[in-house]
């Protein structure tokens, strides 16, 4: 009862306020209502720790005959963008300005070097997610990708979205535009003998722009009395399950079909791994 009392008074304080008081008044009541939650999205390769810079088996069937391959990863990058928390009456709220970098890679040459920068190695799996209603909630949905309206310009900002990141491309249309997702590195399959060759796996088109929707066992609460975690596991072995990968060891603009299929193995590989949330 004490909250809402004070809560009220400052509400009430408001009226003899100031236009500029006003603003402030209510973006403390609003930290005074709202709670903050942890999305985690953890790299794995089938039973093991997704890692770069290491060998690792995938096996592919090639005219009716098994063949052994190893993956070299340099870099798994993609955006997660326009995430939504559904609460047990199925009301929605989407978190503004999501738009984020989830990504493990090596140094990169920003815009292909161009710029004569370089991107820092950088790992990332944690998303924090503040600003959010009280509430319980029951699931929690996000697009991977960006969103058109600033996939198709940008000169906007939303959340992370920057053009020298080394996520933008000029070559993918008749203008330039965002790497939805991006995973490269070295090959190596052994037939006869072994032999390596470079790949690079980026998908970037509106049409790929695809919403995952996650339920949880059961609600977790989220507000400023509670910690909270939504635990999810991206299986990268599964998003790479292609037809005749040594000889597709370059997905773009130009392979629209293997685009659309990396996008729906993506999704398909993304899970739960727990939904959970403590008093602090």
């Amino acid at each position: 009862m004490k909250k809402y009392l004070a809560i009220g008074s400052l509400v009430l304080a408001s009226v003899s306020c100031t236009e500029t008081e006003v603003e402030y008044i209510e973006k403390e009541v609003e930290k005074a209502t709202a709670g903050e939650t942890t999305l985690v999205l953890d790299a794995r390769y089938g039973d093991a720790d997704f890692e770069l810079n290491k060998a690792m088996d995938y096996k592919f069937v090639d005219g009716g005959e098994e063949v052994d391959l190893k993956y070299e990863f340099s870099n798994l990058r993609y955006w997660v963008s326009n995430v939504i928390l559904v609460n047990e009456d199925g009301e929605e709220f989407l978190v503004p300005d999501s738009h984020y970098l989830v990504e493990e890679t090596n140094e990169i040459p920003i815009q292909e070097g161009s710029y004569n920068k370089v991107y820092p190695a950088k790992k990332r799996e944690e998303i924090e997610l503040s600003g959010i209603p009280v509430g319980n909630y029951s699931g929690v949905k996000f697009s991977i990708g960006v969103a058109p309206e600033y996939n198709d310009n940008l000169s906007l900002q939303s959340g992370e979205l920057n053009p020298l990141n080394g996520m933008s491309k000029s070559s993918w249309h008749w203008h330039t535009s965002y790497i939805f997702t991006s995973i490269s590195g070295e090959m190596e399959v052994f037939i006869d003998e072994p032999e390596s060759k470079s790949f690079i796996w980026e998908v970037g088109s509106n049409d790929y722009y695809i919403q995952k929707e996650v339920q949880f066992e059961s609600p977790i609460t989220i507000s400023s009395k509670t910690n909270s975690t939504i635990n999810l596991e991206y299986d990268v072995e599964k998003s790479l399950e292609i037809d005749a990968p040594w000889e597709n060891s370059f997905i773009g603009a130009s392979t629209p079909e293997l685009m659309e299929k990396l996008t729906n193995n993506h999704i398909a590989a993304i899970s739960l791994v727990s939904a959970e949330f403590e008093l602090k």
